[in-house]
Order: C-alpha cells, then sequence, then structure tokens
C-alpha cells in the first residue's frame, strides 16, 4: 500500500503533460489485454511503421521460369486461372489473410493502387480462407480489389514464411519489388514504377 500512495505522490507532481501521457499509456496496456481492441491497435500500429518499399536492382531481379508461369489459383466464384494468363502484364502480387494485422493495414494502399492502376496492371491478391470469410471482410471495408485462392503450391520465386508478402512483377517476368511485411503501395515511387513498368 506504502508503494502506491508513494507512486500517486508522484503523479500529483507531474505535469499536465506527464499526467497525460501516464493515462495514455496505461489506458494502452489495458486495450492490448483485450482480444478484440489488441488488433486494431497492432493494425493501426503497422500501418504507421509501414514505408515505401524499394525496387530491386536491376541485376538481382529474379526472372519467372515457363514452370512459375503455371501456377494456378481460383477467383472467388471458383473460376481457375494460372500466371501465365496475365503474362505480358504487370502484375502486383499480395498474398494475405483477413486476421493478420499487417495485411489489414495495406489494404487501404492496395485498394488506392488498384484504383489507379487496375485496368493497366493485374492486380492478384491471394488468400488461403474460404470465399465466404473473404467477400465478408472486402464487403465491410469497401474494398473492390480481384481475390483468389491457391489452387497448387506456390513457385519458389513466391515463398515466403510470413505473410504479408508482396511482389510487383515487370512485364516481361521480372521480381521488381519483394516487400515483406505492411508498406505504403500508394506513395508517389511506387506510383511513379507503376507508371514505368506499365509504359514499358
Amino acid at each position: 500500500m506504502q508503494y502506491f500512495k508513494k507512486q500517486w505522490e508522484v503523479f500529483k507532481k507531474k505535469s499536465w503533460f506527464g499526467k497525460t501521457s501516464d493515462i495514455l499509456f496505461i489506458l494502452l496496456l489495458i486495450a492490448l489485454l483485450i482480444p478484440a481492441s489488441r488488433r486494431e491497435i497492432r493494425t493501426f500500429m503497422s500501418g504507421l511503421l509501414a514505408s515505401s518499399p524499394s525496387v530491386i536492382a536491376g541485376d538481382k531481379q529474379a526472372a519467372l521460369t515457363p514452370a512459375d508461369y503455371q501456377w494456378g489459383f481460383t477467383d472467388m466464384d471458383g473460376q481457375e486461372f494460372k500466371l501465365a494468363d496475365f503474362q505480358g502484364k504487370p502484375v502486383f502480387l499480395n498474398f494475405w489473410a483477413t486476421w493478420c494485422p499487417p495485411c489489414i493495414a495495406e489494404m487501404p494502399d492496395i485498394q488506392d493502387l488498384y484504383d489507379k492502376f487496375g485496368q493497366q496492371a493485374v492486380f492478384i491478391l491471394v488468400s488461403d480462407e474460404s470465399p465466404e470469410v473473404v467477400q465478408a471482410f472486402m464487403s465491410r471495408k469497401g474494398f473492390n480489389m480481384p481475390v483468389y485462392r491457391h489452387r497448387y503450391a506456390v513457385p519458389e520465386v513466391f515463398a515466403s514464411p510470413t505473410i504479408p508478402v508482396t511482389f510487383i512483377l515487370s512485364a516481361d517476368g521480372r521480381v521488381v519489388v519483394r516487400k515483406t511485411g505492411a508498406a505504403k503501395w500508394n506513395s508517389s515511387s511506387m506510383i511513379s514504377l507503376m507508371n514505368e513498368l506499365i509504359g514499358q
């Protein structure tokens, strides 16, 4: 009890800013203990810490093989596609899930990029979740990017132990960007890159 009295005395002597900071910190700790608010806080922090991805240097860009282009996936209605169906166009490929805070954090930026370039480039967002879960999430958030499910194992060039992971492919099949974690996809540098890839 004596400890709490001492802490109260210290708290009373703090400035208005110091008291406010302490109260906000305590509220944040409490919110982190509640599962529902924990996810929202993690999503917010992921978005706050996200940065614009960098382009891979030309000599280090992996080139897709004919086998990579045979990778298949289905849309939410079950229609089958292969990556080869989109060969010759720039591709924005993102692996994500509705339960993943960094994935959710970057979705508004991906939607912005899709709104700007969805007619000239291909956007493929891949989730392992059921169509019902994915469609409910997309509808609730107001997103309209095309979402797909795996049909076969992901090619080695796209393998990643974590999500989100995103790849931007050039029309001639080079991996120009590989980004793990949330990113600022609607940054000026990414918009410039997309314009460049579409113009090639």
